[in-house]
């Protein structure tokens, strides 16, 4: 991915509000580790949840996935 390409990656994915708490973004709660693309082009996302068993990560998830779409 180029640098352009992962920055603008990294904003959209940072700018995803918590499903549970919508006045805060993913990139307030720190828990966007990285993000980059393989050879065939997918992106990956790595996220760590805020503590462990989080209710809320499949819908982050997803609202992710939808946000780079």
């Amino acid at each position: 991915m180029h640098a352009t390409a992962t920055r603008t990656a990294r904003a959209v994915v940072g700018a995803v509000l918590d499903p549970e708490m919508p006045q805060v973004t993913l990139a307030d709660l720190g828990i966007v580790r990285d993000v980059s693309e393989a050879a065939d082009g997918a992106v990956t996302v790595t996220i760590t949840p805020t503590y462990s068993g989080c209710p809320a990560m499949g819908t982050i998830r997803a609202d992710i996935e939808s946000a780079l779409r």
